[in-house]
């Protein structure tokens, strides 16, 4: 139901440095030219050293072109995700590495050009030899200075395929609050189809996307276990960056409490969750909700609406509520006449 893939999702696997040595010379070996016999010995054996520069040349450049085009332009990623690949791999590192495959991609395809007018001159079957063999020690010298480079991208391509399908595009209900508060609950019973689990830099459970049709389009309702649901007072900077990412979706949050403290929280750490939130996304509507209304006792919504005055009560076991709560953040999400 996502209308955007993931910007790193069709990054095919990155060779070492050796297997593009190996496939080059091996298919040059294969696939050269074989010259009529009838012709000289020095000239067959030219036309054949050269077709194996040629072949070795082609190999190692489009091995290199596709690297190139399968990753994305980074300044062309959305942000959400630029945030997030910065965090993961370092979007400089991920420049620079891709700058050396470019600058070796070149470099190749010149020698491979040079060598290949410089056989035609060849006078003798020595020559040529050594003309072919000049060309491949070149080519993969060239190749054993990006080697380091080709290794990051190896690694930084096997953790960005793994960043969540979430379209930062579209309309995103972002649910928040304290683990077992029921938010995952709360996903699932407003999600039109079984919501989906997708990794997410720094959480072990992975975020949980729901969608939902609704009279504004298709909506992302996200649940976000290990990162929105405990002190952001204690996270290092890593983590505080792959939370801000959070930031570019268009949206809003729901953060839900527990007022029973079933949770295993209190609601005072609850609510001090709920301030630091709100200091991180000001910018972003938050519409706060207890959860678990159907369990609740006298008295347990009090210690809420002391501090927040009257806020919804939900449960997103029972379904009740639900709907109403998802319509208030939609209306929340919708622009306004004016805009």
């Amino acid at each position: 139901m996502l209308g955007l893939k993931q910007p790193f999702s069709d990054v095919r696997p990155i060779p070492t440095v050796e297997e593009v040595v190996d496939k080059a010379f091996r298919r040059a070996r294969k696939g050269c030219q074989t010259p009529p016999k009838t012709l000289p010995p020095h000239v067959r054996v030219r036309i054949r050293e050269q077709s194996r520069v040629r072949i070795a040349a082609q190999v190692i450049t489009s091995t290199l072109d596709r690297i190139l085009r399968d990753f994305p332009r980074i300044d062309s990623v959305h942000p959400f995700y630029r945030e997030l690949a910065d965090v993961l791999v370092g979007v400089d590192g991920l420049r620079k590495s891709l700058g050396a495959v470019k600058w070796a991609r070149d470099s190749v395809r010149r020698i491979g050009d040079m060598y290949a007018s410089k056989l035609r001159g060849a006078r003798t079957v020595s020559d040529a030899g050594r003309l072919r063999r000049e060309a491949y020690g070149r080519m993969a010298s060239i190749l054993k200075q990006v080697s380091e480079n080709l290794d990051f991208l190896r690694e930084a391509r096997d953790k960005l395929v793994r960043l969540p399908s979430i379209d930062p595009e579209k309309p995103t209900v972002i649910v928040a609050g304290y683990a077992n508060v029921g938010k995952s609950t709360f996903v699932k019973s407003v999600s039109t189809a079984k919501p989906e689990v997708a990794p997410y830099p720094f959480t072990t459970k992975g975020v949980v996307v729901g969608h939902r049709e609704t009279e504004i389009g298709i909506v992302q309702i996200v649940d976000t276990p290990g990162l929105l649901d405990r002190p952001l007072s204690r996270r290092n900077r890593i983590e505080l960056q792959a939370i801000a990412a959070i930031k570019h979706l268009p949206g809003v949050i729901v953060f839900l409490l527990d007022p029973t403290e079933t949770c295993g929280y209190k609601v005072e750490s609850q609510l001090r969750l709920l301030d630091e939130i709100r200091e991180m996304f000001g910018e972003k509507p938050i519409i706060v909700a207890a959860n678990k209304g159907d369990v609740m006792k006298p008295g347990d919504i009090e210690k809420i609406e002391e501090r927040l005055g009257e806020v919804p009560v939900i449960s997103a076991l029972k379904g009740e509520g639900v709907e109403e709560l998802l319509q208030k953040a939609l209306e929340a999400i919708r622009p306004s006449p004016s805009g």
